[in-house]
């Protein structure tokens, strides 16, 4: 009978530590990215062309169009502050390299003053944008590879005047070597070829 009150009593301890240790769910919604960016290529007719697994082409001349998305996966309602006028920016580099030959913005500069906009869960948000393939001096670029990254400029989550927290954004102007990774607010580089 003591053994019997023993096991039990074990049992129970068990449960109690198991029940308070880390062995539950992790998939804690806090922890996980609230927004995510991808990008697309297409044609100068909004047809889509990038699909992933190959490198679309074309022809020199051509206007190709970049379209970021960014979707809110969070449960709730989420604002997206910007700096400035600006809330996007793409820029296409050298395939394999951090040479930026063309850029959005392209120098300009954007009105201040906040901006924002606001996503409901599972809603998304989509910029396009289209290059006549110059590059930022007005030169038709060369044949050859190159790659597409896109991002949001977003300065913050917080409201007008606080705090930035953009390490994960987009640059506005030319994005720097470090920054040619994805993010939640940055896709990934997407290649393509000019013939």
């Amino acid at each position: 009978m003591r053994r019997l009150i023993r096991v039990l009593l074990g049992c129970f301890c068990l449960l109690l530590l198991l029940g308070n240790s880390n062995c539950s769910n992790n998939n804690n919604a806090a922890d996980s990215p609230q927004s995510v960016t991808s990008i697309e290529i297409m044609d100068g007719n909004g047809n889509i062309v990038s699909n992933g697994t190959s490198a679309p082409s074309f022809a020199a001349g051509t206007t190709i169009e970049f379209s970021i998305t960014i979707r809110n996966r969070s449960s709730s309602d989420q604002t997206y502050f910007f700096n400035t006028s600006e809330q996007s920016n793409f820029a296409v580099v050298q395939a394999n390299t951090a040479d930026v030959v063309w850029n959005a913005d392209n120098g300009e500069s954007p009105t201040t003053g906040f901006t924002s906009f606001t996503l409901t869960s599972g809603q998304s948000q989509t910029i396009t944008v289209s290059w006549n393939q110059e590059d930022d001096g007005g030169n038709q670029v060369a044949a050859g590879n190159y790659e597409v990254l896109g991002g949001f400029t977003l300065y913050n989550l917080t409201g007008a005047g606080s705090a930035a927290d953009n390490g994960s954004s987009m640059a506005e102007g030319q994005p720097t070597s470090s920054q040619m990774f994805p993010t939640i607010y940055r896709s990934i580089l997407m290649p393509f070829t000019i013939q």
